[in-house]
């Protein structure tokens, strides 16, 4: 593989990630308004934490979920198009999975806007969609099934099927290189995740989560329709956290 290449298309995709797309929809849809940071609350003492990430679920929570939908659309063209691209030409050199992180670098800590990002769900999946299609589902589900079920945690299950799952994924099937990639998107996620994932750890130790009002406000974020489906079935219940 040309090191001159390698190069040439990681830079690239951190330019390309860089593109803020959450930022670009808010100019037109909220051109009032400051999105650099949000916060999710509950209550009426309004519980919650602040993010510094701009991304789609910023827009969702401004302007509703099919705006943010849109803007985690784009953001996921962004990652699988050119990744799909350099599979089919470079089938023989690991150029797609070097664009897939570069991009989900770019995506959380863009160039363009002082690093203050999203978190890289969007271009994991575009790059996924590209890869290993089908790696999206499985690890989903089995997150979902051991956040919930295992570690009764809805945050968790978001979480779960990209730390552990996706990376044990991909060694047994023997593709070190999307190891690779799994655990370096893995490390750029947990990376902008990280303070508010401790808020929120830190509001179960000590009891100040109101869990309903907690899972209302989930709901009106991207991990909703996921949220609302397992509730629906009577998989998940609002009292759960206090057993």
């Amino acid at each position: 593989m040309s090191i001159e290449l390698a190069i040439a298309t990681a830079i690239a995709g951190y330019l390309i990630g860089s593109i803020s797309f959450a930022r670009i929809m808010a100019r037109i849809l909220l051109p009032d308004q400051n999105i650099e940071g949000t916060a999710l609350t509950w209550g009426e003492d309004d519980e919650g934490f602040q993010t510094d990430n701009v991304s789609a679920t910023t827009i969702g929570q401004a302007r509703g979920k099919r705006y943010g939908c849109l803007t985690g659309s784009f953001d996921i063209l962004k990652a699988f198009v050119p990744v799909l691209i350099l599979n089919l030409a470079y089938p023989e050199q690991p150029l797609d999975v070097i664009y897939a992180i570069a991009v989900t670098a770019g995506h959380n800590l863009p160039i363009f806007h002082r690093f203050k990002g999203g978190r890289g769900t969007s271009t994991i999946l575009g790059a996924l969609l590209a890869m290993a299609p089908l790696a999206i589902p499985i690890t989903i589900f089995l997150g979902y099934v051991i956040g919930l079920f295992v570690f009764k945690d809805v945050l968790l299950a978001h979480h779960a099927g990209w730390i552990v799952i996706l990376p044990f994924y991909f060694a047994a099937l023997g593709e070190w290189d999307l190891v690779v990639f799994s655990v370096a998107v893995n490390a750029l996620r947990w990376g902008v995740s990280g303070p508010e994932l401790r808020d929120y750890w830190h509001m179960r130790k000590t009891g100040t989560l109101k869990t309903r009002e907690f899972h209302e406000a989930i709901e009106q974020t991207h991990m909703g329709y996921i949220h609302k489906f397992v509730r629906g079935r009577g998989w998940l219940t609002y009292d759960y956290m206090k057993k």
